[in-house]
């Protein structure tokens, strides 16, 4: 509605997750110069860092103007604008200002309830949905859920996960045994022309965790080259050096990043290895695939480097 009334021509959107590069693009499309301000020195945080740079060159080719490791120390009004001072004392002008800088649980109700909470104020859960009063369920973005590649705690806003929550608490509520099992973090966004996808552990989250891993990196066309319309798809594999379990994926391109990334996130949750994914037969015909498809070429890289 501002941007029907006002005509704005710059905008500055602070944060670089999926909510505030959807932002970004929509406003771009609208004809509104935009900046996306962002602490970290990345956008999108599931991504590692050499993967999230084909985000920030994409994001810059569309016209997105990029402040990285830039916090907001204030914003305040300049006439009929905004003026934004950033923590490294640049000023930006704008019009308007978005911001899209994450969550945090509501959990006012759980302190009444005296419930357990995690260290960042989320509700302990069980896996069955149960917080530390056996006769209170929680789900949703405001519990503390088991992570399902380290079996640490951790939350996420998807969901997916939300919604699987909902359905274990009703069947245990109801006394139905039923167990929710962690969540992988599986994700997916539009940025412009790329699709943007990761499941499983990332490397900053393995080296977090002392967890051992190799990687692999493959570039692989979306569909048979010959057929016209292939776009190159860019894959990192994380997977254990001994038994070459699938630890985590990301995945950037233009074309067919959705079906990999599931097919990855279903190999994580069955406990799959890099060996697994060469022999997966997987749906072909050129206009969809290559006869050893993306997620193959992945397997047999992953595979020579451990062999």
């Amino acid at each position: 509605a501002f941007v029907d009334a006002a005509s704005p021509e710059r905008a500055v959107v602070i944060g670089g997750g999926f909510i505030g590069i959807e932002m970004a693009e929509n406003l771009i499309d609208r004809g509104v110069a935009t900046t996306i301000l962002e602490m970290q020195d990345q956008v999108m945080a599931p991504l590692d860092y050499e993967m999230a740079s084909l985000v920030h060159a994409h994001l810059k080719a569309k016209g997105v103007s990029l402040a990285l490791r830039e916090g907001v120390r204030s914003i305040s009004p300049k006439a009929d604008r905004l003026l934004i001072t950033t923590t490294r004392e640049n000023t930006l002008e704008t019009d308007m200002v978005i911001l899209s800088v994450g969550i945090a649980p509501e959990n006012t109700l759980a302190l009444e309830a005296r419930l357990a909470l995690c260290e960042r104020g989320h509700i302990v859960v069980n896996s069955a949905m149960q917080t530390s009063d056996p006769d209170i369920y929680a789900v949703g973005d405001a519990v503390c859920i088991r992570d399902f590649m380290t079996g640490t705690h951790t939350s996420t806003a998807l969901a997916g996960p939300a919604n699987k929550q909902a359905r274990i608490a009703a069947d245990n509520a109801l006394g139905r045994r039923s167990v929710f099992r962690g969540t992988q973090g599986t994700s997916v966004v539009k940025v412009f022309d790329l699709t943007v996808a990761a499941t499983g552990s990332n490397e900053k989250g393995l080296k977090h965790h002392s967890i051992p891993y190799l990687k692999s990196y493959t570039h692989s066309g979306s569909h048979a080259s010959y057929y016209p319309g292939a776009e190159v798809m860019s894959i990192k594999l994380l997977f254990s050096p001994g038994n070459g379990r699938i630890l985590g994926c990301q995945i950037i391109g233009k074309d067919g990043v959705d079906k990999r990334i599931d097919i990855m996130a279903t190999a994580i949750r069955a406990g799959m290895t890099v060996s697994d994914l060469e022999e997966l037969e997987l749906a072909y015909a050129p206009p969809y695939s290559s006869a050893k498809d993306p997620v193959n070429i992945a397997g047999y890289v992953a595979a020579n480097i451990i062999n």
